[in-house]
């Protein structure tokens, strides 16, 4: 009787802390998919938070898969997904803003995907009359979209005839990638891993380019289809088909739970051309800064996570044999605080560079790939702000 009696109250508290695991699991699942339904208006009126009140944003957590196993960072929160040897920056921190928007953590590598070779066309197509209204506030979207496109790069690298290869394209605009991810629907990172770039699927890459010449002749592929010519040719064409058709294998596709629509302001195309107006002697003016660093606020305050085109070489010293005198970067703004008397801004970075080999003063604010850079810091090379409304 004993011995029954025993065991019936630990069956029964076996299942009470089954049940509050389960009940905590299912709290934190939600509050990682949890987003905010409200969109912010169109045109508001950008002003400065004067008290650098301090503010962090909750950014859903990533699986951080490492290439060529299934394990998983223990802690992904305390650790961006990194880009690796990639050159789409632009891709992670578009990733991030969206991935801050919805709540669940998308892949950096689909959307770079989507920005490229996405059927811009199909945007009018969608039903919600909030996008709608969206397109028709920027009849120039398309325009926009192909320009964007053509501004892309392509690399040398392994890649002497300059192929237009989705893992040789590098650059791009976070508006556009973003207004573009309203497609098919959303990819997880955890089902197209992105973490050091294209480094899951290095073999992949390199079986795709090595057959490409026996599948490319005499195919249509419809997936690449609507891209600029730029992006296109026989071979390339095939392996970025073939790209397109393993991602839709892997990725268990939702609809967005809100549209994304990008709000968007830029001083300079791209770094370059902000150093450029320096030279000139055309430095933005102060009430620009203004603008650029209230629309940072506005979005913090707002609880959206707004990204940033800067230099590289904010953060790190440029090594005198590097030809990269710009080191266009992007990175998404997760927090604000007011310390030492300067107003700071933790930026995201999804480079993966260590701490320590950033400038002195800098490595000292730099913690997992997130740094606190102050007002002044910022302001010396930023030239782009886009957040999601």
């Amino acid at each position: 009787m004993g011995d029954r009696g025993s065991g019936w109250a630990l069956g029964r508290a076996a299942c009470a802390l089954s049940l509050t695991l389960a009940m905590s699991l299912a709290a934190l699942a939600a509050r990682a998919e949890a987003f905010d339904p409200r969109i912010l208006p169109a045109k508001p009126r950008y002003v400065r938070n004067a008290a650098c009140r301090p503010v962090t944003i909750a950014m859903p957590p990533a699986t951080h898969r490492l290439p060529g196993s299934n394990r998983i960072s223990p802690r992904p929160a305390d650790i961006p997904v990194g880009q690796g040897d990639s050159a789409i920056c632009f891709a992670y921190a578009t990733a991030d803003m969206i991935s801050q928007r919805v709540g669940v953590a998308v892949s950096p590598l689909d959307v770079a995907a989507k920005f490229y070779f996405a059927d811009p066309a199909r945007l009018s197509e969608i039903g919600d009359t909030r996008i709608r209204d969206h397109l028709r506030a920027h009849p120039a979207y398309l325009a926009d979209i192909a320009w964007s496109r053509n501004a892309a790069d392509i690399s040398h690298d392994g890649n002497p005839q300059l192929q237009p290869y989705f893992d040789k394209l590098e650059g791009g605009e976070e508006d556009a990638a973003a207004l573009l991810y309203n497609l098919g629907g959303l990819c997880e990172e955890r089902d197209l891993p992105s973490h050091e770039g294209y480094a899951h699927f290095t073999p992949y890459f390199a079986a795709l380019r090595y057959s490409a010449p026996v599948r490319a002749p005499n195919m249509s592929f419809r997936s690449v289809g609507s891209t600029v010519d730029k992006l296109r040719s026989r071979r390339a064409d095939a392996v970025n088909a073939a790209w397109l058709a393993q991602a839709e294998a892997l990725c268990r596709r939702r609809p967005p739970p809100v549209p994304l629509l990008p709000v968007s302001f830029r001083i300079a195309a791209n770094q370059l051309a902000f150093m450029e107006m320096l030279e000139e002697g055309r430095a933005p003016a102060p009430a620009t800064v203004t603008r650029m660093l209230a629309m940072v606020d506005y979005a913090l305050d707002h609880g959206r996570a707004p990204t940033v085109g800067y230099s590289w070489y904010v953060l790190e010293e440029r090594d005198p044999k590097d030809p990269d005198v710009a080191a266009d970067h992007s990175s998404a703004i997760v927090a604000r605080r007011r310390e030492a008397g300067a107003c700071q801004y933790l930026v995201q970075d999804n480079t993966g560079e260590y701490c320590a080999r950033m400038r002195a003063g800098i490595r000292e604010r730099c913690d997992n790939g997130r740094v606190w850079l102050t007002e002044d810091e910022l302001k010396r090379t930023l030239y782009s702000v886009i957040y999601l409304r």
